[in-house]
C-alpha cells in the first residue's frame, strides 16, 4: 500500500515538472515571436524611412536641377475623328520635350464625351504633368486607356525627353517616372487614391487633374497645354 502510494506521488511530481517544463516552452516560443515581431517592425520602419528619404531627394535633385530640364507645354494632341450618342473616336499623337513627336495610337470608346486624366507634380520651382489615362463618360477612368504606356521608353518618359538632358537628369526622371507608375498600379501595389484624389505615400504633392472635352468639332486639333505652374488646359490649334 505504502509502495502505491508512493509511486502515486512520484507520478503526480513527474506530471507536474512536465506541465512545468511545457509552459516554460510556451512561454519561451511567445517571447521569441513577441521578439521576432519586434524586429520585423524595426525592420519595416528603417526600411520605410530609407524609401522616404530616397523619394525626397529625387525630388530636391530634380527642384535644383529642373530649371535646365525643358518644360513640356504640349505633351499630346488629339482629334475627335467621329461622335455618337454611343460612339467617340479619336487620335493622339505625343511629342517629347523638343516638339518631336514620338508616339500615336487611334481608338474608339464607348460614350460621348471625353476626359483626360494627368499626374501633375508640384516642385518649387515648376511642375511636371504626365497624362495617363484618357476614358469616357461610359467608362471608368481605371478602365480607361493607359497613356502612360504610349510614351514609355524604358522607364524613361519620353514627353520629357530632349537632346538638352544630360545622363544625371535623366535618371532623375526615369526614377520618378517609375515610382509614379508604381502608386498607379502599372508595377504592383495600387496606392493611388481614385482619380482626382491626392497620390499616398510616393508623392505626397502628386495630385491628379481629370480635364473634360465638352464641346469640340470633329476633325479639329486640340493640344494639352501644360503650364510652367502645373496648370492644364486644352486648347484648339
Amino acid at each position: 500500500m505504502k509502495t502505491n502510494v508512493q509511486q502515486d506521488v512520484k507520478t503526480d511530481q513527474t506530471r507536474w515538472k512536465f506541465r512545468k517544463t511545457r509552459k516554460r516552452g510556451a512561454l519561451s516560443i511567445l517571447k521569441t515571436i513577441i521578439a521576432l515581431l519586434i524586429l520585423c517592425l524595426i525592420a519595416f520602419a528603417v526600411a520605410a524611412g530609407l524609401f522616404l528619404q530616397r523619394q525626397q531627394k529625387i525630388i530636391q535633385d530634380l527642384e535644383t536641377s529642373i530649371e535646365a530640364v525643358k518644360m513640356t507645354t504640349v505633351p499630346l494632341r488629339f482629334m475627335v475623328l467621329s461622335r455618337s450618342d454611343m460612339e467617340i473616336s479619336a487620335r493622339f499623337k505625343f511629342y517629347n520635350a523638343d516638339g518631336k513627336e514620338i508616339a500615336s495610337f487611334e481608338r474608339s470608346w464607348n460614350g460621348s464625351e471625353l476626359y483626360i486624366d494627368s499626374l501633375v507634380v508640384s516642385l518649387k520651382t515648376g511642375a511636371l504633368v504626365f497624362p495617363v489615362r484618357a476614358f469616357t463618360n461610359a467608362v471608368a477612368p481605371r478602365g480607361g486607356t493607359n497613356l502612360l504606356y504610349y510614351y514609355d521608353f524604358n522607364d524613361m518618359p519620353g514627353i520629357y525627353d530632349s537632346a538638352q538632358l544630360d545622363v544625371q537628369k535623366r535618371q532623375l526622371l526615369k526614377e520618378l517616372f517609375i515610382k509614379l507608375k508604381t502608386a498607379e498600379g502599372l508595377y504592383g501595389s495600387r496606392t493611388a487614391t481614385n482619380p482626382g484624389g491626392k497620390l499616398l505615400n510616393y508623392f505626397g504633392n502628386a495630385v491628379h487633374d481629370i480635364k473634360q472635352l465638352r464641346q469640340f468639332e470633329i476633325g479639329t486639333v486640340y493640344s494639352l497645354v501644360v503650364h510652367t505652374d502645373g496648370g492644364i488646359e486644352i486648347l484648339n490649334e
